[in-house]
């Protein structure tokens, strides 16, 4: 049992770092650009510097960092044609998922609305990291309805990728009110179990996100 466990033990530390970082670039602590500092990231993430080069290495083939000559690994930095490409591929692979959910019970739909409220709580005490935290478990949420693990793993790669765009749009007015609406019809939506209906809500909610950024494609028809 040893020896597994000192192979396990590597493993999962590099696992762990690599959240950690990807927490950092979603929360806006690491921008789009900036040159990630190997010692200092290190001590911040409470790791060694061996799984560090492995968790950075992870998040390479992942897109959410690059490696650059003479620079060594900075945060990727997505133009709008990349962030259009993520949401256009983001519309198709949910649109999917949200066409083979399983109808959801009491429990599901009673957890939807208390991370609405939990994003309505965080956005009040100004906690932003709170907010993508509760948005996304609200969707995730949703996502896991469905048995497509691989289109569920690759959306939530794209997520992570552009997630991080989206940090000041939190803070434009009347955006939380407007955001909370549509969860609540999206809810409504998934009580009713009308899954068309669904694909449409949640359609025109992430056009918003492509507003925000400015991405440069029209509205779902």
């Amino acid at each position: 049992m040893q020896p597994e466990r000192a192979v396990s033990e590597p493993v999962q530390l590099t696992l762990q770092a690599a959240a950690q970082i990807r927490g950092l670039i979603i929360e806006g602590v690491l921008l789009p650009g900036q040159k990630i500092r190997q010692v200092d990231l290190a001590d911040r993430i409470g790791v060694s510097r061996s799984p560090l080069r492995e968790a950075l290495r992870t998040l390479e083939s992942e897109g959410a960092v690059t490696y650059e000559l003479n620079r060594g690994y900075v945060v990727a930095r997505l133009t709008p044609a990349d962030l259009a490409e993520i949401y256009r591929m983001r519309e198709l692979l949910e649109s999917e998922l949200l066409r083979s959910i399983v109808k959801p019970d009491k429990a599901t739909l009673d957890m939807l609305g208390q991370y609405n409220d939990e994003m309505i709580a965080a956005v009040r005490r100004g906690d932003i990291a709170g907010v993508l935290r509760a948005n996304r478990e609200f969707h995730f949420a949703i996502f896991g309805l469905s048995p497509m693990s691989q289109y569920k793993r690759e959306v939530q790669r794209l997520w992570q990728l552009s997630e991080g765009y989206l940090i000041w749009w939190w803070q434009l007015p009347d955006v939380t009110t407007r955001i909370s609406q549509e969860h609540k019809q999206i809810i409504r939506a998934l009580r009713k179990f009308d899954r068309e209906a669904l694909v449409e809500l949640c359609d025109s909610h992430r056009f918003g996100g492509h507003e925000a950024v400015g991405i440069p494609l029209g509205r779902p028809d």
